[in-house]
């Protein structure tokens, strides 16, 4: 372990150097909006914000949303290593699942078909339409809601030109029999503005469970996004439509191959309006989702349906961002979401499914209202929030925050030291308030799970990022936590019941230092650490990334990546005897490459390797991690 860490924490003081050394020049400074739902210049906020621009990206070209993710401070996401069509488990300093929020272009994108989570499926996702993600780490209930409790991801989508028309198309193949092909075009004519993107991928894969001469589990997937706007001086209103298909093969579980193939579609449709005066702005948000996963298995050599999970979703809301002063901003607004959830199993001897739940009979929804507050004088500053949340099943919950942070500014250089105390809440999904008959019963009586979070961070460097280093501590504690038990044992029926509590506590790190327009590194580090046992599964006490870029000729860009994950527990059903074995999995060591090479002013191309040592290693007990990993590209702009 300790040689792990030390070769970790080598990799991660490279970026740390003489500040000499940087060659002044003018630079942006970047904003981000998920801090307060208003712009803000990144080094203002008062909580630390990560952000990977669109030119951060350009370093992970060739990889999926989950792999860009996986790299980003305080993230594990878990099955990241495994086949291509293995679920995605985020688990964030020290969390589940549950407890993150994903946002598209700042409005919530939900599945509500989960059983313990809402988080729209990370695999959905089409990369090459992804212009810019903000991370904003911490309890975040108070401007998010529910499951905003230790991270929300803010993903924004390719923006239109200032042109009547561009575009791009592109072209990958790689390793497994994996090739993929992506298409947009943007453009702005008068006051209306466009884009539209589309793109396909299929893949043999491998085998999804760890065995001998197991079936190869492959996958393809279709994405495409419309967006249309119409803008004035004051005013701009854009309606946007999306669908995204997964359909892919998966095996019964670990060490055990077999015949599953699952078909996950998502659809979407919103309207964001803004209008904006003297002091400020009006904002309306909303978006209709609608998500349908069946699963199917090989029955006497016809695939038929096992189960399917039908899911819509309808969210709202409308706020206004007030600069009464140079002293006082304010945010202030009312949300309302309303969710529903069908299912359908197949009988025992059965030919065809039947309705288990069906979209009208099930229902959750609330009314929030919310505000934020933030107060400076000099170098003082104070976010102050509060929200109501009014809930269908279990009435009322609270939540607040207090935010004070010390910002300095010193010249292009930048210090920020700040505090914050903030509670959160997760709603209970529809799953766990309604259950699936006959082995999993409704329980309308649970209460939010709720949280307490203290945080300490820190933040010195240059407003333009060329140089930053970040330090957080935090502390968690987690009260009336979902757990499943059962509570017939006569039929092995169960339910959800708030009856578990836990704490959680840890570090994270980061830097990143630009010496001059040839060399960029930078690298981050975290721990975190829970008391409860139960709740340690695949979560790693601590993980290490960082990376080398270099620009050594005209349009070539070489970035080396490192990923360490420390030891963490796991387990898996062993049908041999039928019990759970637990184990403890070593910790690893990857490195990865990725080459952009600009041929002309519209053509670049790119090569992604992944493990390129090779490793072998385990993520998830029981199924197969990828071995080294090739994705070659071409894009085309126009």
């Amino acid at each position: 372990m300790k040689k792990n860490l030390i070769f970790a924490g080598i990799l991660f003081v490279t970026g740390i150097s003489q500040l000499s050394a940087q060659e002044k020049e003018e630079k942006l400074i970047p904003e981000v909006t998920i801090a307060t739902k208003a712009k803000q210049q990144l080094h203002k906020t008062g909580k630390n914000v990560q952000l990977l621009t669109s030119k951060d990206l350009e370093k992970f070209k060739g990889q999926n949303a989950a792999e860009i993710l996986n790299q980003v401070s305080g993230y594990q996401i878990t099955g990241n290593f495994n086949n291509g069509p293995e679920p995605k488990s985020l688990k964030i300093r020290g969390g589940k699942l549950a407890n993150v929020l994903i946002l598209v272009d700042g409005i919530p994108l939900k599945d509500v078909t989960g059983n313990d989570y809402t988080a729209t499926d990370l695999r959905l996702f089409a990369s090459e339409n992804i212009e810019s993600i903000e991370i904003l780490n911490g309890a975040s209930s108070v401007l998010y809601g529910s499951n905003a409790t230790v991270s929300v991801i803010n993903i924004k989508t390719k923006k239109s030109s200032q042109q009547a028309l561009e575009g791009r198309i592109g072209a990958r193949i790689g390793s497994f029999g994996t090739f993929g092909q992506n298409i947009s075009a943007q453009g702005k004519i008068n006051h209306w503005n466009y884009q539209f993107s589309g793109s396909n991928e299929k893949s043999d894969g491998i085998s999804a469970a760890l065995g001998e001469n197991f079936d190869k589990d492959g996958f393809e997937k279709q994405n495409a996004n419309a967006t249309v706007g119409y803008s004035t001086q004051n005013f701009n209103v854009t309606v946007n439509a999306g669908y995204q298909h997964h359909y892919y093969d998966f095996d019964n579980g670990a060490f055990e191959d077999g015949k599953y193939k699952g078909n996950d579609t998502q659809k979407f449709s919103g309207l964001n309006a803004q209008y904006s005066y003297d002091k400020g702005n009006i904002t309306f948000n909303s978006r209709i989702s609608a998500n349908e996963r069946i699963v199917r298995n090989l029955n006497n050599n016809t695939y038929q349906d096992q189960y399917s999970y039908q899911g819509q979703n309808i969210f709202a809301e409308l706020y206004n961002q007030t600069q009464f002063s140079e002293h006082i901003n304010l945010v202030a607004g009312i949300q309302y979401e309303t969710q529903n959830l069908g299912s359908k199993s197949l009988p025992w001897g059965g030919t065809s499914m039947q309705n288990v739940l069906t979209l009208g009979e099930t229902e959750i929804s609330n009314f929030d209202v919310f505000a934020n507050a933030n107060l400076a004088y000099q170098i003082f500053h104070l976010d102050l929030g509060a929200r109501l949340n009014n809930h269908s099943k279990y009435d009322n919950h609270f939540v607040y925050s207090v935010n004070p942070f010390i910002l300095t500014d010193l010249d292009d250089n930048f210090l920020k030291i700040g505090y914050s105390y903030a509670t959160a809440f997760i709603a209970p999904t529809l799953y766990q308030s309604y259950g699936s008959l006959p082995y999993v019963l409704p329980n309308f009586d649970l209460k939010p799970e709720t949280n307490a979070s203290h945080e300490l961070d820190f933040s010195f460097g240059k407003k333009d990022r060329t140089f930053v280093l970040n330090a957080s501590v935090f502390s968690r504690k987690e009260k009336d936590v979902f757990v499943y038990n059962i509570v017939d044992f006569n039929t092995y029926a169960g339910k959800f019941l708030n009856v578990d509590s836990n704490k959680v506590k840890g570090v994270e790190l980061g830097v990143q230092y630009h010496f001059n327009e040839k060399v960029n590194v930078g690298g981050n580090f975290s721990f975190a650490e829970k008391d409860n046992p139960a709740t340690r599964l695949r979560s790693p006490k601590q993980r290490a990334n960082a990376f080398l870029e270099i620009l050594p000729i005209k349009n070539n860009r070489i970035n080396i990546s490192y990923q360490f994950t420390s030891k963490r527990n796991d387990a898996y059903y062993d049908s041999s005897n039928f019990s759970t074995k637990n184990v403890e999995l070593e910790a690893f060591h990857l490195f990865n490459l990725n080459i952009n090479q600009k041929i002309t002013k519209s053509l670049d191309t790119y090569l992604n390797v992944g493990n390129v040592l090779n490793t072998s290693y385990t993520d998830v007990i029981g199924f197969t991690t990828k071995p080294r990993n090739i994705t070659l590209g071409v894009e085309y702009k126009f």
